[in-house]
């Protein structure tokens, strides 16, 4: 990458996280999630984002840092999974785009090991914290989450 990356800054539980804007299609306010029986154990379920079922996954619990927020509270990030399919990311948090200067950016830690290992591709270096940019195709990788094949438009939509 080249100049200065942007990336919308994104919160779970303590933990400050990043995922480059051209992957973000919207933020959302959490509306009702329907359960999908045998869906994975970090997919809530699917909501209806105008006519279009999504599925949604609880980045929090994907990453192994507990439960993420319940009761409507957080975000939905609306996210491009391959490019086609979208998938909704249930966040405690995200309400800022940084643009990052490429200089501010390291290497992901070694230390990762759990459920979430491999997920972080590089982490900046801010003034009041340190921001965990996800890699997306693998906290969204097909042998980890069971996602529905395809996204249906409801009728009439």
């Amino acid at each position: 990458m080249t100049g200065s990356p942007q990336v919308v800054a994104l919160r779970c539980g303590a933990a400050s996280f990043g995922i480059p804007i051209d992957k973000v299609r919207e933020i959302v306010m959490v509306p009702d999630i329907t359960p999908v029986p045998d869906s994975g154990p970090y997919v809530l379920g699917i909501i209806n984002l105008r006519g279009r079922i999504l599925p949604v996954i609880d980045l929090a619990l994907r990453l192994a840092l507990g439960s993420g927020p319940r009761e409507r509270a957080g975000r939905i990030l609306i996210v491009e999974q391959d490019g086609q399919h979208l998938v909704g990311l249930l966040v405690d948090d995200a309400a800022e785009v940084l643009r990052i200067p490429e200089g501010l950016f390291g290497p992901p830690p070694e230390l990762a090991t759990g459920s979430g290992a491999g997920a972080i591709a590089r982490v900046a270096r801010l003034e009041d914290r340190l921001l965990l940019l996800l890699d997306l195709d693998r906290v969204l990788a097909a042998g980890q989450i069971a996602l529905p094949e395809t996204v249906h438009e409801l009728p009439g939509s």
